[in-house]
C-alpha cells in the first residue's frame, strides 16, 4: 500500500516481479534501516539495470526517491 502511493496509475501488482521485489527491497531499507538513502537508491538501480527491463532503473529510481521526500 505504501508504494501504491507513489506509482502514479501503477498499481504494485501490475509490476513485473523483479521490479516488484527491488522495490520493496529499497522500500524496506528505506523506511526501517539506517542505510544511507543514496545508497540504496543506487543498489536498486544496480539490479535493475541487471536484472530487469531497460526503462526499469529509471522507474525504480523515480518511486525510492518520490518516497525519499515523503518520509522527510
Amino acid at each position: 500500500e505504501t508504494l501504491n502511493s507513489f506509482l502514479n496509475d501503477n498499481q504494485i501488482t501490475a509490476l513485473g516481479h523483479v521490479e516488484r521485489a527491488i522495490l520493496r527491497l529499497g522500500a524496506y531499507e528505506l523506511l526501517f534501516t539506517d542505510t544511507p538513502s543514496a545508497i540504496v537508491i543506487n543498489e536498486a538501480i544496480e539490479l535493475a539495470k541487471e536484472l530487469a527491463n531497460d526503462n526499469s532503473p529509471k522507474f525504480i529510481n523515480g518511486v525510492l526517491d518520490a518516497l525519499i521526500k515523503a518520509k522527510k
